[in-house]
């Protein structure tokens, strides 16, 4: 692949290669295994990453990577001795693992907490309860995202109904989505220690509340507390993994 960069594939695959140099790429792929190779590389780790991320996500920092790569390696376009041109392919694969790497793995495209952290407050419209109203409210701004609101409207429920396990529950989520984690993890911390539906619940989101400060050996302690038969032991062993 003497007369062809790896920038020229990126510009081929992206249609952004000059219409007169499309032709003799497409007549050079005929006979250039190497270039065929190279082609069909790029193809798979560009497909990778587009199921990964948003596709005007992957085209930008897919590109903008692996032009510094090109820079690096491949911007010297004489011909090489077969020997080189074999180690510049290794680089060349190396580097596109590493693509990978960087952009499916990297923090700022994968989020634990965001990924770990959905969940859904139940309706309590038919519970009779004289707060009918702001639960109601409660229920519809959580499952929003509306987590300032929740919190107003739950905090003096659960201070008038301490007992209420479920409600402090959620009482304790909107708080860390708000950012307010210790008042939060004090909240969790309570239904956690219970034996009640929501206690492995609660110990998973305690989890999460160190997670969000980045703080993973806490989150793992806190996460090996869920046993196996809890309904939620695989999402917690699946966060332990990805830690």
């Amino acid at each position: 692949m003497d007369k062809f960069s790896n920038q020229d594939i990126v510009n081929y695959v992206d249609g952004e290669m000059e219409a007169v140099e499309i032709k003799d790429f497409e007549q050079a792929l005929l006979s250039d295994a190497g270039l065929q190779a190279d082609l069909k590389l790029y193809q798979q780790v560009k497909g990778t990453l587009k199921s990964k991320l948003a596709p005007d996500q992957a085209d930008a920092e897919f590109k903008a990577t692996l032009n510094q790569f090109n820079k690096q390696y491949f911007d010297n376009k004489q011909a090489k001795p077969m020997a080189e041109i074999i180690a510049f392919n290794k680089v060349w694969y190396a580097a596109a693992i590493l693509v990978i790497g960087l952009l499916v793995w990297a923090p700022w495209n994968k989020n634990l907490y965001s990924k770990y952290a959905k969940t859904e407050m139940i309706s309590f419209a038919e519970r009779g309860n004289n707060d009918q109203p702001n639960l109601q409210a409660a229920t519809d701004a959580f499952n929003a995202g509306k987590f300032a609101d929740v919190e107003n409207l739950l905090a003096p429920i659960v201070a008038n109904d301490p007992a209420n396990d479920m409600l402090r529950f959620y009482l304790g989520v909107s708080q860390l989505e708000n950012g307010t984690i210790k008042i939060a993890r004090e909240n969790l911390a309570i239904v956690a220690a219970k034996e009640s539906l929501l206690k492995y619940d609660a110990t998973f989101y305690m989890a999460l509340s160190y997670l969000k400060e980045k703080n993973k050996d806490e989150c793992r302690l806190w996460l090996n507390k869920i046993p196996n038969d809890a309904a939620n032991y695989a999402k917690a062993k699946e966060l332990i993994e990805d830690l």
